[in-house]
């Protein structure tokens, strides 16, 4: 019988070796989307067009050419006062869209809608309270006997804060203030709720108050900002995994272009800003830069921007759980999708 050498059967385990390597090399590529082919995909941003981070970074990877490295396509949308953009990712009539990752977990909880982040912006929330220097409040503890605005409900997170400090609401008047922070101004209230991004600037460089603003996360509440969202369905589709994968991939190279030049960034959002009436680009400038700072902390230092994990959202769902924010748990593993995000950081 034919003896085979030693060092013959080692060559041809070799050879044999290498060419199951290329065949299933050669399979994953022909079976996978071709990174040359064009891709479209819709995002709609969650309000009116402004410098607001999630939407900037889609600003810029436009205008920068980024989306086009990654041979995609996007059709950048803005929703209304209605909050289409709700709807309209859970009907597939667009495939991304933005939401406070709180309101998300109410909203997938309270009525089942199966809306998924896909990649957390804010590493803290947006909302503060506003009080003017002169009312004397130093610290949320101040609140007591005091008249207390508040926009249409009162956040989870404001009792948390609250109870950091040993009070419930029912220790000050909560009056629904609407979103004219005027009534700061005017003293109709003593402590203003205030989205962070934009209206401290406003209360102090256009209407020139001295003010003070406080956040729950700096008593130790675990609070989050905007999100990226898609819906259970997208996700079911690779090629819908392909598009996002190069979506992501490119704004987070806006993210980090936003970062290092937040001047130049405004100049390509500034391109999608209405042009009547004139855009205030140093307000837009505030916007933006209060946000690259609340996006970042050690975790995406760590991980890369964008990055978030299963107990961040752990964290801030047990709060809406505990003040009633939320009627049932939510399952988080199927409210987080974080694989295209690692692909994309890895």
């Amino acid at each position: 019988m034919f003896q085979m050498s030693v060092s013959v059967r080692n060559r041809l385990l070799i050879v044999l070796a290498f060419v199951a390597a290329v065949a299933a090399l050669l399979t994953i590529a022909c079976s996978g989307d071709d990174p040359d082919d064009v891709l479209t995909m819709s995002y709609m941003a969650g309000f009116k067009a402004q410098a607001n981070l999630p939407f900037v970074a889609v600003y810029v990877a436009e205008d920068q050419g980024f989306f086009a490295d990654e041979n995609l396509e996007v059709d950048i949308q803005h929703a209304n006062f209605s909050g289409a953009h709700k709807s309209l990712v859970l009907t597939g009539e667009v495939d991304i869209t933005t939401l406070p990752a709180s309101e998300m977990l109410q909203i997938r909880a309270n009525t089942g809608a199966p809306y998924v982040a896909v990649m957390l912006f804010g590493q803290r929330g947006d909302f503060g309270y506003a009080v003017l220097k002169s009312s004397g409040i130093e610290s949320p503890a101040d609140f007591a006997g005091r008249d207390v605005g508040f926009k249409g409900i009162i956040q989870a997170e404001f009792h948390a804060m609250l109870s950091a400090h040993g009070l419930t609401t029912e220790d000050m008047n909560m009056i629904d203030v609407g979103f004219n922070p005027v009534v700061l101004v005017e003293q109709q209230v003593e402590v203003y709720p205030v989205f962070l991004s934009n209206e401290p600037d406003t209360l102090s460089r256009s209407m020139g108050q001295d003010i003070a603003v406080f956040e729950a996360a700096d008593d130790g509440v675990p609070t989050l900002g905007v999100v990226y969202v898609v819906s259970e369905e997208f996700l079911e589709d690779d090629d819908n995994i392909e598009k996002l994968e190069r979506f992501l991939r490119a704004t987070v190279r806006a993210f980090e272009f936003a970062n290092d030049d937040p001047e130049a960034a405004i100049e390509s959002t500034a391109k999608f800003l209405p042009e009547d009436p004139a855009p205030d680009l140093v307000h837009e400038q505030f916007i933006l830069d209060t946000e690259l700072i609340n996006a970042q902390n050690d975790l995406t230092r760590a991980n890369g921007v964008g990055w978030f994990t299963q107990q961040q959202f752990r964290a801030l769902t047990d709060v809406l759980l505990e003040y009633g924010a939320l009627e049932n748990d939510v399952d988080l593993e199927a409210a987080l999708h974080r694989d295209s995000l690692e692909e994309v950081h890895r």
